[in-house]
């Protein structure tokens, strides 16, 4: 059984899981459909980051990002094993990998979104602290097998669509988007120190006819004020954006956001700092709680709103304060408000097992 560690976005869940089917594939010797996911390691992005070019400040406590670990190839006792467990949720397959996909696309693509997710995070982070960030263009961070055009690769900076100068992957993603299947681009695109002119057709998306489809993953290339570098090892996924962030914000500014706690979490996030809802939340909710690592389990955990009322069902070992946020500004003023040990309004006290006022908390949070 092969596990892959990753920052889960969200994930649509499939008939067949949502009527409780046995897996499709019953021998061990085929493969199977489903791959379970239980808590993976909960990590402290203060020790992974390191900062030059401007004053760095010390914390007292804990920024954790969270993870999920994928086990795939499960076989018939694996999967039911993982079905009773209440803490391993088993998925379809295709949702984790693509069909055609092999691990190594699958942890190439994650490892992409983990750069674009860290790129991202930087840049939430700094217009946060007013520093001013100079965009140079849209950098190709992945090309995928079924890209509509082979003359893109990864490194190359697309500087200009139709003629427009764009600075960042927002101009060319907006320029994509309105346009339609069939249409042409034309895109100046920067090779190293030379400029080259490429047509492109826009194909349509998988899922969807009438959306164009270049096939490219794009982050910005960028003049940073300060340099930014965050060590995820073999982590991959788009998920530890809003953690990202606040470490960030943490590491620049001269608040201490954690005051001393350990505050884990977990959210996709935008340029504009928008937290996004993602996959796994309670294995990441069991992970951070219950380190794998020995670490003291989180006190606060910030969820993205979309995930609230699937985290509060989450069964914790040990208390947990669940505070949901749906910017980065919503989460450094709950972080602010808990160090002045006012508990934001609509946070829920997540009881550890056997509190008979956990189920009183979840009941509440899930009536809202």
């Amino acid at each position: 059984m092969v596990s892959l560690v990753v920052a889960l976005a969200a994930l649509t869940t499939g008939g067949a899981l949502a009527r409780g089917l046995v897996p499709c594939e019953l021998l061990q010797s085929q493969p199977a459909c489903y791959v379970a996911m239980r808590p993976g390691p909960a990590e402290d992005v203060l020790r992974l980051l390191e900062v030059s070019g401007a004053r760095s400040y010390p914390s007292t406590g804990e920024l954790l990002l969270t993870t999920v670990a994928v086990d795939e190839d499960l076989g018939l006792a694996e999967w039911l094993r993982s079905r009773a467990s209440g803490v391993v949720e088993t998925v379809p397959r295709d949702q984790v990998f693509p069909p055609g996909s092999d691990r190594d696309e699958v942890a190439e693509y994650n490892a992409a979104l983990m750069a674009d997710s860290q790129l991202t995070a930087t840049l939430a982070a700094l217009d946060e602290l007013g520093f001013e960030v100079v965009g140079e263009g849209a950098l190709v961070t992945a090309v995928v097998e079924d890209a509509v055009t082979d003359e893109l690769e990864v490194g190359d900076v697309i500087v200009a669509v139709d003629g427009h100068a764009v600075t960042d992957n927002r101009g060319v993603v907006t320029a994509v988007q309105a346009r339609a299947p069939g249409d042409r681009l034309a895109l100046e695109v920067r090779r190293g120190d030379a400029s080259r002119d490429v047509e492109v057709v826009l194909g349509a998306a998988s899922d969807d006819a009438l959306r164009p489809y270049v096939g490219v993953l794009l982050s910005t290339e960028l003049d940073l004020p300060v340099e930014v570098v965050i060590d995820a090892g073999v982590i991959g996924g788009p998920s530890a954006g809003l953690m990202f962030a606040l470490s960030i914000v943490e590491a620049l500014g001269p608040e201490d956001l954690t005051d001393g706690t350990v505050v884990a979490g977990t959210g996709t996030l935008s340029r504009d700092g928008e937290v996004g809802a993602i996959g796994g939340i309670q294995q990441k909710v069991l992970g951070a709680t219950a380190r794998a690592d020995g670490g003291h389990g989180a006190d606060v955990f910030l969820v993205p709103r979309g995930n609230l009322d699937q985290a509060v069902d989450t069964p914790v070992t040990s208390d947990v304060l669940l505070v949901p946020v749906g910017t980065l500004d919503e989460a450094l003023a709950a972080l602010d408000a808990l160090a002045r040990d006012e508990v934001p309004a609509d946070a829920v006290a997540l009881p550890g097992a056997n509190d008979e006022a956990g189920a009183a908390s979840r009941d509440t949070a899930a009536a809202r």
